[in-house]
């Protein structure tokens, strides 16, 4: 069920089975602009139903963003028993992709961001669209993008998450920060004029950016002399 954030912009909500990022919808004059595409059935149904022109930013490269753009064998991870469809399904046909260079080895159709890159457009009832792609530096994974929308929201995916490591097959380990991303990380985002930030598979989707910029200063305080990573708890 999509959820509305205003007139032209709304989401399908992130889920856990199977884990699947939320998917942004801004709707322009003749395309719709998605941030990432999912992996339930629901969110390829309504990519199933758009009429008009797509064009798509994917955050990054892991599957729960971008199941829907990819091809799959049987027994993958990620994959739950019983599922059929992920394998026998009709590609997605859109206009333009935009990823991350990382993101290229899965999607190599895409066409690369490195800088940011402003889409110009009108919402169906005449409001100015501005969308901009914007690399966002990321402990998470290489090659983040997020997407502002009208300087007012900024879809980040998991841009401002740490990165876990796993240290056996058990799936024991530890989660860490690396400090110069996250430094990166900040001063973007207090680059960025949008104050209202969706962050993925959060109970509550949208928050203050002075809120998440607090948290990764309070996290970037923890910096250890000559440690380049900051590690946290799992």
């Amino acid at each position: 069920m999509l959820e509305n954030i205003n007139e032209y912009i709304s989401y399908i909500p992130s889920c856990e089975m199977p884990i699947s990022g939320e998917v942004g919808i801004i709707k322009g004059k003749k395309t719709t602009y998605l941030f990432d595409v999912g992996s339930t059935r629901e969110c390829l149904d309504y990519l199933y139903s758009l009429e008009g022109k797509m064009q798509i930013v994917i955050s990054h490269f892991h599957g729960d963003h971008t199941w829907w753009l990819t091809k799959h064998t049987e027994g993958e991870k990620g994959m739950l028993p019983g599922d059929t469809l992920s394998t026998t399904y009709t590609p997605v046909k859109y206009e333009k992709l935009y990823i991350g260079k990382s993101t290229e080895k899965y999607l190599p159709d895409g066409e690369i961001i490195t800088e940011p890159f402003v889409i110009e457009d009108e919402t169906p009832s005449g409001i100015p669209l501005k969308l901009e792609i914007i690399p966002m530096p990321s402990s998470h994974t290489k090659g983040c993008l997020a997407l502002s929308i009208n300087d007012e929201y900024v879809f980040l995916g998991d841009a401002t998450y740490c990165r876990y490591i796993a240290e056996n097959e058990n799936g024991d380990g530890h989660a860490e920060y690396n400090v110069q991303k996250l430094k990166e990380q900040i001063d973007v985002l207090k680059s960025i004029k949008a104050e209202k930030c969706l962050v993925s598979h959060e109970k509550r989707f949208m928050r203050p950016k002075k809120v998440i910029i607090r948290q990764l200063e309070a996290i970037y305080e923890r910096r250890l002399p000559g440690e380049n990573v900051i590690k946290m708890s799992k």
